[in-house]
């Protein structure tokens, strides 16, 4: 079959999704293998004022907003407000007037939607108009846009065959193609992400991260961790260094690790609020503990490094607990209900893995394996 970058043919490809790093990264991963087969594909994105608002442009992407902003919140006077500005307008249709425009202002051949609610708008449109829409769910459970936008997709790309499962139930199953979890490449090496960190290279790295807006067990567990290696006679923690990453609520993580009040030694302790580049940070370290948002269990089955897992318990559909499945599956993570973490349990598991080698990352990788399939799709059409 003669490939699309072989004929020179123009392609436009619009992506809409966004509002965690889940909705976002793993579709940037695909366009940049798509990028590599299709050199003169155009690209736009259709999202939130969220995390891809910034991301996106970052990755040479055209970005475009639309205004839907959603979040269950109770039927209150004091919620009165959240309602007249952001679910109102959604009931009167704006966002679904504006991803209709923007559909017919891009024009694309197809349509690629990660999930997240901006994504339903635009979903809906270029379902409307006829538009091919691939879907991309790496959640599971399969959040509940792409659910609903599934019975009329022209394919579903599962990350893994529970999430597949789920989709037969709503869809032919021949739609549905289990790709794994798409993550993109790692922009520095380790010896630069040691550099930009201060941390010594000859050390291995604790990457502590506890998501996009932080997480106070995380933190205290970091904090238990440093004192209870400053009490063991193992000169092991002397090899260690931690990188823990605050958030968006770095006033947390100075509240319950903060630096003054850490010891010493003997592990080498550096902190930042954000990382720009967490797949670079995730390839450099040798150790994970954190949250298991489905973004991150893509990048770490990249990376094959052992990973403790603090699946955020607040989601009512165990959502990361779901996705650490997958890791515990791989032989490379162990799941730890948020209550029970704490530095020595920690320290114990870090003691268990030290010696652990990394799990090689399956071959093709997911986004190549996406790309390759959409563009056969392509060609067929």
């Amino acid at each position: 079959m003669l490939g699309a970058n072989q004929r020179g043919e123009h392609r436009r490809l619009l992506v809409t999704g966004g509002g965690t790093a889940g909705h976002v990264t793993p579709a940037l991963a695909v366009v940049q293998a798509l990028r590599q087969r299709i050199p003169n594909l155009d690209v736009a994105w259709v999202g939130s004022d969220r995390i891809e608002s910034h991301i996106v442009p970052q990755a040479e992407i055209g970005f475009r907003r639309i205004d839907i902003r959603f979040s269950y919140r109770p039927l209150k006077p004091v919620n009165y407000n959240y309602y007249l500005k952001y679910i109102l307008p959604i009931i009167g249709g704006k966002p679904f007037r504006q991803g209709l425009a923007a559909v017919e202002a891009i024009r694309p051949d197809l349509v690629l939607a990660t999930g997240g609610y901006v994504a339903a708008p635009v979903t809906w449109a270029a379902q409307h108009r006829n538009i091919p829409t691939a879907l991309l769910e790496i959640n599971n459970p399969p959040g509940l846009v792409n659910w609903l936008f599934a019975e009329n997709a022209w394919r579903i790309y599962a990350a893994s065959a529970a999430i597949a499962r789920e989709f037969h139930t709503r869809c032919a199953a021949n739609k549905v193609l289990v790709a794994g979890y798409p993550a993109r490449r790692p922009q520095r090496l380790r010896a630069r992400v040691c550099h930009d960190h201060g941390i010594d290279p000859r050390r291995r790295i604790l990457l502590a991260m506890g998501g996009s807006l932080g997480a106070g067990a995380i933190h205290r567990a970091v904090r238990e961790l440093l004192y209870a290696a400053s009490r063991s006679t193992d000169k092991r923690w002397r090899q260690l260094a931690v990188l823990n990453v605050a958030g968006e609520r770095h006033n947390l993580r100075d509240a319950v690790a903060g630096s003054e009040a850490l010891p010493d030694g003997p592990i080498n302790y550096h902190t930042v609020d954000f990382l720009d580049d967490a797949m670079g940070a995730l390839s450099a370290s040798d150790f994970y503990l954190g949250r298991s948002g489905a973004a991150t269990v893509g990048e770490l089955i990249t990376c094959g490094i052992p990973a403790l897992l603090v699946p955020d318990p607040q989601h009512s559909d165990r959502q990361q607990y779901g996705n650490a499945d997958v890791l515990v599956e791989r032989g490379q993570g162990t799941v730890v209900d948020q209550p029970s973490i704490n530095g020595q349990l920690l320290l114990n598991w870090l003691d268990q893995h030290w010696d652990q080698p990394r799990v090689k990352p399956p071959h093709p990788a997911a986004a190549d394996l996406i790309a390759e399939d959409l563009l056969s799709c392509w060609e067929d059409r």
